[in-house]
């Protein structure tokens, strides 16, 4: 189906707040926010929604199955999904992306929220999780991606000072974003990051993301739709998926993953018409420092081995020639869970609105990105103003 009015386009987004924790708060009382919240911001209706891509936490209907969503929209739905990561961040949009352009729906909400502090059930990804090389050996989720960074440092001299660099550059948007949860707790140097303690060699404390709940989601609907609707539409230029194997299954190996998503981003690129050097914001996953280095170069914005030279130039930086994370990341403004990855689109739809705290000026392309080396899986998505 090659119709232009079938171009699938975000027109709106939602982030409800962000805290360490919130115990004031239901999960269901987060992702209906959420959720509501997107479809307002898109000037639509709740009936309005035929797709739900969103996690419903319960009580009520059947938990974990998205369809339950129905009944509080008001209306049937023509698709849905009931996996966590399918209803999140890049490959949740490129999925429902793909079923408005096939036609099985016509405007997809995609998000909802995890309370990740509260049940065993709810911890973060990993924990609790039966794996072998996990509950037997503690390969906890930094470790995996810490021994991805010791190698990369080993083969090409990338320094503790590099890793750091990125930290305190993300952290520093945070620390002057009122919406973030590290607000005003910054601002923090190389120095301080390298003195935090150490974690998992080679990272410290301030190298790591931050953890904590609430919500996001986002909508999308065709090019036809938005033309009706208040906000600058958010085109889906381009975008891939790359899996390894299972996330976190297995220790992540550099020779193995070090490239990850690079094949992606080809396509992603090739499909959108545009080089990695030309994009003008950068909305990447953070879990820690070094990710970010490694997704620069697996996007093909450097060579491999050049990321931590790159980033002690400045350019990940808000005034940089390749900014990242303005709004602070997970290393600073929020990590919810899975929603983690949709705050990502939010902060590039509203950079390509022109709406960010951090604004980039001029901006009129992104890149979104999810997960990375330790994961052993990367989705992406490049967004452009339509």
């Amino acid at each position: 189906m090659n119709d232009a009015g079938r171009t699938p386009v975000v027109v709106g987004v939602y982030a409800t707040e962000q805290a360490r924790t919130l115990p004031h708060r239901t999960d269901m009382d987060l992702a209906l926010e959420a959720v509501t919240g997107a479809i307002a911001d898109a000037g639509l209706a709740p009936r309005d929604v035929d797709g739900a891509q969103v996690d419903w936490p319960g009580p009520g209907g059947v938990p974990g199955e998205g369809s339950s969503w129905a009944r509080l929209l008001g209306r049937d739905l023509g698709w849905t999904s009931d996996s966590m990561l399918d209803n999140a961040g890049a490959r949740g949009l490129l999925k429902a992306a793909a079923a408005i352009r096939a036609g099985y729906a016509d405007t997809v909400v995609v998000g909802g929220c995890r309370g990740v502090s509260r049940l065993p059930g709810d911890a973060p990804v990993g924990a609790g999780t039966p794996l072998e090389f996990g509950d037997v050996w503690g390969s906890y989720v930094i470790t995996q991606f810490a021994l991805v960074a010791a190698r990369h440092m080993y083969e090409y001299g990338t320094t503790p000072q590099q890793l750091a660099t990125v930290a305190a550059t993300i952290r520093n948007n945070g620390t002057t974003n009122p919406e973030a949860m590290m607000f005003g707790r910054g601002p923090y140097t190389v120095a301080d990051v390298l003195a935090s303690p150490l974690i998992a060699t080679p990272f410290h404390l301030l190298d790591c993301c931050i953890t904590g709940e609430g919500g996001a989601a986002f909508v999308v609907t065709t090019a036809e739709r938005a033309r009706d609707l208040p906000h600058v539409p958010v085109a889906v230029l381009g975008g891939g998926m790359a899996y390894h194997q299972a996330a976190y299954a297995n220790p992540a190996l550099l020779r193995e993953v070090e490239l990850l998503g690079s094949d992606a981003a080809e396509r992603a690129f090739a499909t959108a018409g545009l080089r990695p050097g030309e994009v003008d914001v950068f909305s990447l996953y953070d879990p820690n420092s070094f990710e970010i280095i490694r997704q620069l170069e697996a996007l093909g914005v450097c060579a491999p081995g050049e990321g931590g030279p790159l980033v002690e130039t400045g350019a990940i930086a808000v005034g940089g020639t390749h900014p990242v994370n303005p709004d602070g990341g997970c290393l600073a403004y929020a990590w919810n869970g899975t929603q983690q990855m949709t705050l990502k689109v939010v902060e590039a739809v509203r950079q390509l609105r022109g709406t960010a705290v951090h604004q980039i000026g001029g901006a009129e392309t992104a890149v979104v990105g999810n997960a990375g080396s330790g994961a052993q899986h990367y989705e992406m998505s490049v967004l452009g103003r339509l």
